[in-house]
C-alpha cells in the first residue's frame, strides 16, 4: 500500500511541476485523477480486509474512507470517461 500510494504521490507532485509551468494537459490530468482514485480506493479495500469483520463496523474509519472514495469515482469524472480521454490521446483516435 506504501508503494502505490508514494507513486501516487510522485504522480501528482509531477503533474504539480507541470501545471506551475503551464505545461500540464487535461490529458494528463484525467490519466492522474483516473490512476490515483483508482489506487487509493485499492488500498482502502486493502484495508477493510486487513482488518476482517472489524472493517465494516464503526470502530475502524476505513468504511467512511471506502465510501467517500466511491463518490470521488463520480464526481471526478467516471473512471471509463478517463479511460477514454486516455485511450484518445494515445491513439488519436475518438471512443465517444
Amino acid at each position: 500500500m506504501l508503494t502505490e500510494i508514494t507513486k501516487a504521490q510522485l504522480l501528482s507532485w509531477r503533474l504539480g511541476v507541470l501545471k506551475n509551468e503551464g505545461k500540464a494537459t487535461p490529458q494528463q490530468i484525467s490519466l492522474a485523477k483516473r490512476n490515483n482514485v483508482k489506487m487509493a480506493l485499492d488500498v482502502a479495500r486493502e484495508s477493510r480486509q486487513i482488518l476482517g469483520a472489524m472493517g465494516v463496523v464503526g470502530d475502524y474509519p476505513i468504511m467512511r474512507h471506502m465510501m467517500n472514495l466511491e463518490s470521488v469515482i463520480t464526481y471526478e469524472g467516471t473512471h471509463d470517461i478517463h479511460l477514454l480521454i486516455t485511450g484518445q490521446d494515445i491513439t488519436g483516435i475518438s471512443g465517444f
